[in-house]
């Protein structure tokens, strides 16, 4: 009897380990991608919630566009199992992100809008050339096209645009630095070669 409790005990560690890892595991590339996508809408919200809470409260401008900063741990959060090496790309996508959170705009209600085109969609290729995209054999790459380019929305989704992903141990995660490099660097993505 002594023997079945640690063994119950091990069997139930194991199942829910299993569980976490094949939940992560068997998701699709444009699985991936969604949740990506939620996390930057959730990010957009409480950058939201945080003017919303320091208006009601009487801070000055100044100090709204703090609280307005402090959004960026929520983000780090949900970053941290979609990005391929998150500890190398933080600090530059902490950068990148919280010139969102400086800006004011209508940006903040509007949710995304578009297409996730992946390789294993028959319009794939024509959309590469279309939008005179570069993928790599080697990655995983999923397109997405909003439906309209309006600048109130992130930039990283105001035009077509590729993103690479990686299958690792924990499933497909996206290498962010690669995919918005052309942002990272202030640049055309046209004239940007990966």
């Amino acid at each position: 009897m002594k023997l079945w409790l640690p063994f119950l005990i091990a069997l139930t560690a194991f199942l829910a380990i299993s569980y976490i890892w094949g939940f992560s595991f068997f998701r699709s590339p444009d699985q991936v991608f969604l949740q990506y996508e939620k996390a930057m809408l959730d990010y957009a919200s409480q950058i939201r919630l945080q003017q919303e809470a320091g208006s009601r409260v009487g801070l000055s401008g100044h100090e709204i566009a703090l609280l307005r900063e402090m959004a960026i741990v929520e983000l780090e959060g949900d970053m941290k199992n979609l990005i391929l090496d998150f500890r190398r790309d933080w600090s530059v996508m902490q950068r990148h992100y919280i010139q969102y959170a400086r800006l004011s705009s209508n940006w903040f209600e509007n949710g995304l809008s578009g297409s996730i085109y992946t390789q294993d969609d028959p319009e794939y290729g024509g959309y590469l050339e279309q939008y005179e995209l570069q993928d790599d054999p080697e990655s995983y790459c999923v397109i997405f096209i909003p439906k309209s380019s309006d600048q109130s929305v992130f930039s990283e989704f105001s035009g077509a645009r590729i993103y690479f992903l990686q299958r690792t141990i924990w499933g497909y995660k996206i290498e962010w630095g690669r995919s918005l490099i052309d942002l990272i660097l202030g640049m055309d993505s046209s004239s940007v070669s990966v």
